[in-house]
């Protein structure tokens, strides 16, 4: 009996300082942290808040741009998602994308959902040799000179909801026809509307402020640089671009507008609080607001 109590001691004993010498094991060994993944949505968008497509997006790990960890194109959304670990390091750079627009060096990522507003840039005298403009693009920041100084778009903008350029010249009988509609519209509108009438095809500045003035015109009328006719792709004179509030070109009309309910029609749809940004090949296919 006493060497069986023997043994159930040495037993319990034994086990006791296994399980200590395996207990000190435990908090001597290192924990190891698997690293947490996040999922980051980055989306491209025009100051309209509409999202911009195909354009290239390079996520690097910071703002040295050493290590490249992701890259794709904006989807119809104009958003990339990528996968990896939780940092507050990653950057975005975009590329591929319109000469209209102006791009940062480097967008840091702002958690797990970050936007990108991309605005216009400022136009170069070079520009006017190489940029031309079709319906749906952002236009670069200009400047036309006038008889009493200049306009600079971004400056209009800032006041106005809508920029109108009307390209005409001196000896064009439609475009002659055309102003006095345009005047009307200007003087119901023209609080909410800037109207640039530019010639780049014959006189000079000093012509067309005469002309303006032995009419009685009240908006903006200057002599330009002829490359704005190959810029805006003018195919007839006179044609009306509008520039919306955020710096696209939403119309594209080519020809006389015939009266100045049509001007004022046109322009009410730009100018309106709840303007919702579209693009349009002609003044006719505007929705007309009734109220």
């Amino acid at each position: 009996m006493k060497n069986s109590q023997k043994i159930f001691r040495l037993i319990a004993v034994t086990m006791a300082v296994v399980m200590v010498m395996a207990m000190t094991a435990c908090e001597q060994e290192p924990t190891v942290t698997q690293p947490v993944n996040q999922t980051y949505t980055v989306t491209v968008m025009n100051a309209a808040l509409n999202p911009i497509e195909k354009c290239r997006v390079d996520i690097y790990s910071d703002d040295s741009l050493a290590t490249l960890i992701y890259t794709a194109i904006t989807d119809k959304s104009g958003q990339v998602r990528f996968t990896d670990a939780v940092s507050d390091s990653y950057v975005a750079v975009v590329s591929k994308v319109h000469t209209g627009y102006q791009v940062s060096a480097y967008y840091p990522l702002t958690g797990e959902t970050t936007n990108i507003m991309l605005k216009p840039r400022d136009m170069t005298d070079t520009d006017l040799d190489s940029v031309t403009y079709s319906l749906g693009d952002p236009v670069m920041d200009f400047s036309i000179v006038t008889d009493d100084g200049g306009v600079v778009l971004s400056d209009l903008l800032q006041e106005k909801k809508a920029v109108v350029l009307n390209f005409w010249y001196l000896n064009c009988q439609p475009c002659k026809m055309e102003f006095p509609h345009i005047q009307a519209g200007y003087e119901q509108l023209g609080d909410d509307v800037a109207i640039l009438a530019l010639n780049p095809y014959d006189g000079t500045q000093e012509d067309v402020v005469a002309f303006r003035d032995s009419n009685g015109y009240t908006f903006t009328m200057a002599k330009c640089d002829e490359r704005w006719a190959q810029v805006m792709k003018v195919p007839s004179y006179p044609t009306t671009v509008i520039i919306d509030r955020y710096g696209h070109i939403c119309l594209i009309h080519n020809g006389m507008l015939k009266s100045s309910q049509e001007f004022v029609d046109m322009l009410q749809y730009f100018v309106s609080d709840d303007y919702e940004q579209q693009f349009f090949k002609s003044a006719g296919l505007i929705p007309v607001n009734d109220k």
